[in-house]
Formats: C-alpha cells, sequence, structure tokens
C-alpha cells in the first residue's frame, strides 16, 4: 500500500520490520528480511532519503524508524503537491491543444448538440459556469419553460455577473411572461432592452462560447451549436452588440417608480410598445381585457400629451421612461 508514496517492494518491508522494532542494525535488517548485508545497506539509505528513518551513532551502525504519521503523511503531501502541478500542466497542455486544434481543424470551432433534454441541461450549465457576463437573445422558441433560470440567474447575478437580455416582441407576447417572469428579474439587476424582431436565438457566455440553435420546430430546440473562439463568435459578440445599441430599455420596473415616472404596469406598457406589439398582444401578455388595455392605452396617450402610438413612443423617450 506504501507503493502510492513512492515505497516501493523491499525498502517497504525494511521499513516496516523498522517499525516494529526499537532500532537495527544492517545485518539485523539483512537476516529480518533474507537479503544480503549489501540490499538492506541499500534499502535503508533508500528509506532513510526518503525521511522514514534515520542513523543511529555507534558501533554497528544502526537505524530507527521515524513515526509513520508524521514521516508518511510528509509523503503523501509531497504528493499531493505534485499531483496538483501535474494536474496545472495538464489544464495549460489543454488549452494549447484545444487552441492549436481549432487553428489546424477548423471544424472543431463548433459542437453540435442534439435533443431538446441535453441542450436544456447545457443552458443551465452556461448560467452555472459564466462568471463574467451573458448576453442573450430571448425569443421563441423553447428547449424548457420560460422563466424556469430565472431562480439561476438571480443566484449568479448576486454574486457579480452581469445580464444583458434583448427580448423579441413575441417572447413579450407569451402570457404573463412580462409580469411573471422579466419585471421580477429586473429588480434583481438584469439589463433588458426589447427589439420587434431579432434575428436569431442566442446565448453569449463571457467572450468563450455561444450557443446558437441550429434547428428549430414550432414549438421546442432541437438541435444547437456551440460556437467557441472563433472569428465567427467575434462576429456573434459584433452582433450583439449593435442590436443591444439600437433596442429600447424596458425601465427597471422592479424598484419604486421615481416621483415623475411611470408606474410598474406603465413601463410594461411602455416596453411593449417599443417592441411593436398591437394592442391585442399586450392583452394576453399582462392579462388584460381588451378594454382594460385599451383604456390604459388611451390614459397613458392622455398623460403624455399625445394622439398616437409612435408620439408615445418619443414623448416617453424625452422623458426618460424608456
Amino acid at each position: 500500500m506504501l507503493e502510492a508514496v513512492g515505497i516501493t517492494g523491499l525498502a517497504a518491508r525494511v521499513y516496516e520490520e523498522l517499525v516494529e522494532t526499537d532500532q537495527l542494525s544492517v545485518e539485523q535488517v539483512a537476516e529480518r528480511c533474507g537479503i544480503s548485508a549489501r540490499q538492506a545497506a541499500s534499502e535503508l539509505r533508500t528509506i532513510a532519503s526518503l525521511g522514514l528513518a534515520f542513523r543511529v551513532g555507534g558501533r554497528p551502525v544502526r537505524y530507527r524508524a521515524i513515526a509513520p504519521d508524521l514521516a508518511i503523511s510528509t509523503l503523501i503531501a509531497q504528493r499531493e503537491e505534485e499531483l496538483r502541478a501535474a494536474r496545472a500542466t495538464m489544464h495549460q497542455l489543454t488549452a494549447v491543444f484545444q487552441e492549436a486544434s481549432r487553428v489546424r481543424h477548423p471544424d472543431t470551432h463548433v459542437e453540435v448538440v442534439h435533443g431538446t433534454a441535453n441542450i436544456a441541461r447545457l443552458g443551465v450549465r452556461v448560467h452555472e459556469q459564466t462568471q463574467r457576463q451573458l448576453r442573450g437573445f430571448d425569443r421563441p422558441p423553447y428547449s424548457h419553460e420560460p422563466g424556469t433560470n430565472y431562480r439561476l440567474e438571480g443566484s449568479r447575478l448576486a454574486v457579480g455577473v452581469t445580464y444583458r437580455v434583448i427580448y423579441d416582441s413575441a417572447a413579450l407576447a407569451i402570457p404573463g411572461r412580462m409580469t411573471d417572469d422579466i419585471i421580477p428579474i429586473l429588480s434583481a439587476g438584469e439589463q433588458a432592452r426589447t427589439w420587434p424582431e431579432l434575428p436569431i436565438k442566442m446565448l453569449i457566455s463571457d467572450d468563450q462560447f455561444a450557443l446558437v440553435p441550429a434547428a428549430v420546430t414550432t414549438r421546442s430546440i432541437d438541435t444547437t451549436f456551440v460556437i467557441h473562439r472563433s472569428p465567427v463568435l467575434e462576429a456573434l459578440i459584433g452582433l450583439f452588440e449593435a442590436e443591444w445599441a439600437r433596442a429600447t430599455p424596458i425601465p427597471g420596473t422592479g424598484s419604486p417608480p421615481a416621483p415623475d415616472g411611470p408606474d410598474p404596469e406603465t413601463a410594461a406598457l411602455l416596453a411593449m410598445l417599443a417592441a411593436g406589439m398591437t394592442d391585442a398582444a399586450i392583452a394576453r401578455s399582462l392579462s388584460w381585457s381588451m378594454r382594460t388595455t385599451q383604456r390604459r392605452m388611451r390614459q397613458l396617450m392622455t398623460d403624455l400629451g399625445v394622439t398616437s402610438r409612435f408620439q408615445a413612443g418619443v414623448a416617453a423617450r424625452e422623458k426618460g421612461w424608456l
């Protein structure tokens, strides 16, 4: 069992003999182990160099064992340090290998993940592994129920991870999505904007990789690309930043409104107007009747002193509500 810390075969047997006695000479070790005096002397020098025994003065020369809990624990600590160093070297070499492989084999920039369940699990790992910033284009369809990752997102926001998400109007139109999911996560710190129609669905973790659906049905995602660091990833990051710059901010309605600002429901209504949603879509999303939606729309226009939806958006921007 001592082979794991470098004490092999005959050396281990000699050490065990020393542990069982007070001290032994070379000749006594040779006799007990059934080996020559020359072999005994060599093995005693070996275990002494490993810190397992020491020479006792006098004639003949004798050796005494060092307590196993001290001697062997020291060897274990040394071996653990060697393993840590080896593991660090392995990670460094792996990173070099992967980068070199991508240069030699461009197809390794992209992995393919199949199956809705696998894609859902991958999405959870993306949240867990992101250290600095997660950027996303949010639009249907989904590999899991919308909003189910918000608890995980909240825990990542709490430790300093930045979330920037652009919501497609189709995402906002899902009944209850705005009030039950988006408004609560805004109060936790998510930065959110909206745009009528996003070009793709996407998640970008730090600047390391992106998830982009490759094949979708009307209700689920069947295949997803994992795009690693490459010119393709840089292009996707550039696409996100360009869309972010022109998208309309969704007000942080989770915090108390400013004295002259919109209440939470009005802020949600403004975000949906900015996304180009119809009255019917707004009614479904906020679980309002058409009559309530139209009444709230008229009240908003009156408060802003305008007569059209377009003017309402302009006026809301001028007042700093969007």
